[in-house]
């Protein structure tokens, strides 16, 4: 088995040079402050860093900061255009992302945030909304992400991302929407 920086760190050891390597190069530099720091920080983070007005540029440094190596992100996908399963790394959603949505905006805003945790195992059920715009009158849809996150004893890694977009059969159940949320699904 190939260890990579990001896949596998002897804990006490780690420690030591990761303070060396963060008086040189400070986390903030490619992660905002506490964006590992906690099961909801890291997925609240993602949604942050991915979310971005027509033209701007995101930190995609910052998105690869977050996921641990060979971290695998799949939606279920059901319409009139097409019904399976998309799957990528991380560059692939990257490149997706560009190519779909720099000239247009896309903002996922999470709705609830639910975690279960168990010592340095997290799983998230997030639910969000896209909108094109922050000012969009309606999202454009919602869906439920679900993370498997993973501490190696000084941060949280994105580990994997599975989702699934809302359609009118299958609306957010009522626990996902925020307190008075009933909306139609779209």
């Amino acid at each position: 088995m190939t260890r990579s920086h990001r896949s596998f760190r002897p804990m006490r050891r780690a420690t030591g040079l990761l303070f060396a390597l963060s008086l040189a190069f400070p986390v903030s530099a490619i992660c905002g402050p506490g964006d590992w720091e906690s099961p909801e920080s890291i997925v609240h983070a993602l949604y942050d860093v991915v979310s971005a007005d027509a033209g701007a540029e995101r930190d995609w440094d910052r998105f690869r900061a977050l996921f641990l190596d060979g971290a695998r992100m799949s939606i279920a996908v059901k319409s009139e255009v097409m019904t399976g399963i998309m799957a990528m790394d991380t560059e692939q959603l990257i490149a997706q992302t560009e190519s779909a949505y720099a000239n247009t905006g896309f903002h996922e805003i999470p709705l609830v945030t639910r975690v279960e945790q168990h010592d340095l195992m997290a799983s998230v059920t997030s639910s969000f909304e896209v909108r094109l715009r922050l000012d969009d009158e309606q999202p454009l849809m919602r869906g439920i992400n679900h993370f498997q996150l993973l501490n190696d004893g000084e941060r949280w890694w994105i580990v994997s991302n599975v989702g699934v977009m809302e359609t009118a059969s299958s609306p957010l159940p009522q626990d996902l929407l925020p307190a008075g949320g009933k909306e139609a699904a779209r």
